[in-house]
């Protein structure tokens, strides 16, 4: 069976942008495996860091089994994440632990500093998984490929400027819109996180945007992805041959 990883920087970025196209994965027969940089452990109004990292590992976890898939922390912290041998070595791990076929991660520009590196780390660690000679610590052989990498959208759909990234595709999601609204609801620590910052619906913002990248694309829901296609990395949609009409070209 082949593998799916989506890798997030906190707990539910993945369910906001990809959860979507992860149920439509599943229904094909394919494992799927969620992973986070961090435990998300800023992220409350009232608990301590290591209260509210362990509420939302249990929540990633809670999430993933909604597809039968499994959720992995890297043991990164949270507004620490850069580019260092640290964490390009905990990326790597969960590269090789999980020996992907297609990798989805957030944008390469995205509004906070965390998801950007996230972006990069992911996105080295694809490449050099493979290679045998590259320790990072795990007993996991070095992976049999460079997999499939594509982007999934900016959060607010825009960049730091308010830009809109060029996506290149769109997935009708419409179908598995319940499962995506499942998913993301077990990360009820982070509803209570926002609603602190003052925002009141996070699950109506998930479905905004998923709608609004749906009207794009002439379905009800959707979610947009760009794919990695530098040196070395496969260059044909791989996600077009899964889905077919429901993989719409943006440009």
């Amino acid at each position: 069976m082949e593998k799916i990883l989506a890798f997030g920087c906190h707990p539910d970025d993945v369910e906001f942008m990809a959860a979507g196209t992860l149920a439509l994965l599943a229904e094909r027969g394919y494992e799927i495996h969620i992973a986070t940089m961090t435990g998300g452990e800023v992220g409350s109004p009232n608990l301590s860091s290591e209260e509210i990292k362990e509420k939302r590992l249990k929540e990633a976890g809670r999430a993933a089994a909604i597809l039968n898939g499994y959720y992995h922390y890297a043991g990164g912290c949270d507004l620490e994440v850069e580019y260092n041998s640290f964490y390009r070595k905990a990326a790597t791990r969960i590269m090789r632990e999980v020996d992907p076929l297609i990798v989805l991660t957030l944008p390469p520009a995205d509004y906070l500093p965390d998801h950007e590196q996230t972006s990069l780390l992911v996105r080295n660690a694809a490449y050099v998984a493979p290679v045998p000679l590259y320790d990072c610590g795990t007993s996991a052989p070095p992976t049999r490929r460079v997999p499939y990498l594509s982007y999934w959208n900016a959060a607010g759909l825009v960049d730091i400027f308010g830009r809109r990234l060029q996506m290149q595709f769109g997935i009708d999601i419409s179908s598995v819109m319940e499962i995506k609204r499942k998913m993301l609801t077990c990360h009820e620590s982070q509803r209570e996180w926002l609603a602190a910052l003052g925002v009141e619906s996070y699950l109506q913002v998930m479905k905004d945007w998923s709608r609004e990248q749906g009207k794009l694309i002439g379905r009800e829901y959707g979610e947009f992805f760009m794919q990695h296609l530098g040196y070395g990395y496969p260059d044909d949609n791989i996600l077009k041959t899964i889905f077919g009409e429901r993989c719409i070209n943006l440009c």
